[in-house]
Order: structure tokens, then sequence, then C-alpha cells
């Protein structure tokens, strides 16, 4: 699907939603999971726009995410969706973990306040895995169901390829 066609659709989900048109729309840079991201401005509210073409991985993130948010869990709300390949996501801002890190660091030092939001990011995984994993729908999960040997060496070697 081309960027244009993907702007049109996700303006359509924002005006749906909204009542109006987004002023803006900034494109994030591409990843390496093949989803677009961009930002949708409007008068009133600025959310998160994406589109990925893999609609069984858009369900599983979709279902998860809406189940981590519902068990109050520190991840975007999901705003609005359209035939599992476009959604509108809370916008939690522009900084990220990896930005606040290099920002924050003086002198090659971790100050006291990042150590404490690494400490609060870590209690935060933790609360996910345990408290988040209580009702999710595990057949929803994406690519297998399972999380097994050839899983965990299947992601070890994207990390290795792509970072």
């Amino acid at each position: 699907m081309t960027e244009n066609n993907i702007i049109k659709n996700l303006k359509a989900l924002y005006k749906n939603k909204f009542g109006y048109s987004p002023k803006e729309i900034i494109s994030f840079p591409h990843t390496a999971s093949g989803r677009r991201y961009f930002r949708l401005q409007g008068k009133e509210k600025t959310v998160i726009g994406a589109y990925g073409k893999n609609k069984k991985e858009n369900i599983a993130f979709l279902s998860f995410s809406k189940h981590f948010y519902k068990k109050g869990m520190n991840v975007p709300q999901i705003i609005a969706e359209k035939d599992n390949e476009f959604y509108l996501l809370e916008d939690l801002g522009n900084e990220t973990l990896m930005q606040r890190n290099i920002h924050s660091r003086k002198n090659k030092r971790f100050p006291k306040e990042l150590k404490n939001l690494y400490k609060k990011t870590i209690d935060q995984l933790t609360s996910i895995q345990i408290n988040g994993a209580k009702g999710l729908d595990y057949s929803l999960c994406y690519p297998r169901k399972k999380f097994d040997k050839q899983s965990i060496l299947w992601d070890l070697n994207y990390f290795k390829y792509y970072f």
C-alpha cells in the first residue's frame, strides 16, 4: 500500500473518530517491523496513527494492548481501528527511553533520576509479565502460540542482524 493511501485511510479514521480532519500529519521513520507510524495533529487532539499489513499481527497487538490498558498498565490506549490494518493510539510524547538516556547522562555517568526511571521501567515490564498475563488470550499470539526455543533463537538473530 502506498504512503498516500495509508495517510488517506488514517485521515478518514481520525475524522470519523473526532469529527474533523487532522491539520498536520508527520511521518515517523520506517522501522524493522514494517509497520508505519504517523503523528496526526488536530485542533484539539494529537494521536499516533499506525498501519500494518499483517492483520494477524495487528489483531494480537490490538487485543493485548486493550487488555493491558484495562488492567492499568502503562501502554497507549487504542482510540480507533479499522479493518485490523489501521489504528489510532494515544500519543505519549516525543521522547523515548533511549533519548532520555542520551540527554540525561553527564560525563558518561547515570544520574540518579535516570537510574530511577530505569527501575520504574523494569518494574512496569515485570508487572506486564506477571499481572498482565492474567486473562490474556494467548490464542492470538503471533507469529507462534508459544515463545519456545525456536522463537527465542529467531528473536536473537533478528536483533543481531537488524540492530
